[in-house]
């Protein structure tokens, strides 16, 4: 047994100061100390904050922000945090200002308004300024401006944004050690960073291919379904049966990656969530899923059950392993 296998398991249970959950490593992260299931929370959240300026993520985070919004849309916490962006959509659709006295009066929520408009004020998502007449307005930060002068000649414009911000605003409450516990998030980016990617973010899943069209290796014609390939061999270049697909070559591209179903449940289990509940889930809103309607969502291998996981989840998993890694290095455990 090496000295660090003893120091490890001679270190004695300590509380992380934002889960509450008892660790025997924790981390001194921006001067609290914490376990490293919240250093990958925190990760996560940067990446997905940041992934909106970078052109190679920005589709990846729209794409997961509105399985976010799916995950928790039955959640009564959630509607309290989503409901600013809800009712600035609607004043935008009809083109009426958006007074923060209107929002206050209809407040019904035990999330006290202040904290939550504090947190959009902090993401630049949204400011307050006054009228002429010295009502209080809520109008675009930085951030939302930003997205709307990026996607504001769209038809679906509001559907980008409210799925970008909801992730965001739901992600950042990972930071937030009395915010509430958004648990089937924590407990898929758990599984994912176990399973389909390595400590170094190199992803090691196993990828699953659809074939996009059938590609005639004599000619080059190229064909949408297999039966055409083989007529054409046959009618054509006169191919014999038996030859057919030695001169067939497969074009495809990766829709998902494999996640074991089992290791997907384990970590429900773990986060206190029920793993019907997110099956349920992934059936009815394509969550974490390919939203390709001929593509399977769980295919059996070897007796075996995987999840094909949409790609921008694992390649959004791949960064924010990166970024974990980043954060704890040089960092002594406490």
């Amino acid at each position: 047994m090496t000295s660090s296998t003893t120091n490890n398991a001679a270190r004695k249970l300590r509380r992380c100061e934002r889960c509450g959950k008892y660790k025997r490593a924790l981390y001194n992260i921006n001067g609290m100390n914490i376990c490293r299931d919240c250093i990958r929370g925190i990760a996560f959240y940067q990446v997905f904050k940041e992934g909106f300026r970078d052109p190679k993520l920005r589709g990846d985070v729209i794409t997961i922000g509105l399985d976010i919004g799916n995950l928790v849309y039955y959640n009564p916490h959630s509607h309290a945090w989503c409901s600013p962006l809800v009712v600035w959509i609607f004043c935008k659709e009809i083109n009426i200002p958006f007074y923060y006295d209107s929002l206050k009066k209809a407040w019904r929520y035990k999330v006290p308004l202040d904290k939550v408009m504090k947190l959009y004020i902090e993401e630049g998502v949204f400011r307050i300024e006054k009228s002429e007449t010295g009502k209080e307005v809520i109008v675009e930060g930085e951030v939302l401006k930003d997205m709307l002068k990026r996607y504001g000649d769209r038809n679906d414009v509001f559907d980008i944004i409210g799925a970008w911000v909801t992730g965001l605003i739901i992600s950042r409450l990972h930071e937030e050690p009395d915010a509430p516990d958004f648990r089937s998030i924590e407990a898929i980016i758990d599984a994912l960073s176990k399973e389909t990617v390595d400590s170094d973010g190199n992803i090691i899943a196993e990828p699953y291919y659809k074939v996009t069209s059938y590609v005639c290796r004599i000619c080059g014609g190229r064909f949408p379904s297999r039966d055409e390939v083989r007529k054409h061999l046959m009618q054509v270049h006169t191919t014999p049966s038996d030859e057919i697909m030695t001169y067939v070559q497969e074009e495809s591209v990766t829709i998902g990656y494999l996640l074991e179903l089992s290791s997907l449940v384990d970590c429900l289990k773990r986060n206190g969530v029920s793993p019907e509940r997110l099956i349920e889930k992934i059936e009815k809103f394509a969550i974490l899923i390919h939203d390709d309607a001929e593509a399977p969502r769980i295919i059996e291998r070897e007796g075996k059950r995987y999840i094909v996981v949409d790609p921008a989840w694992v390649r959004v998993t791949s960064r924010t392993r990166i970024y974990e890694r980043e954060l704890v290095r040089g960092r002594s455990l406490v």
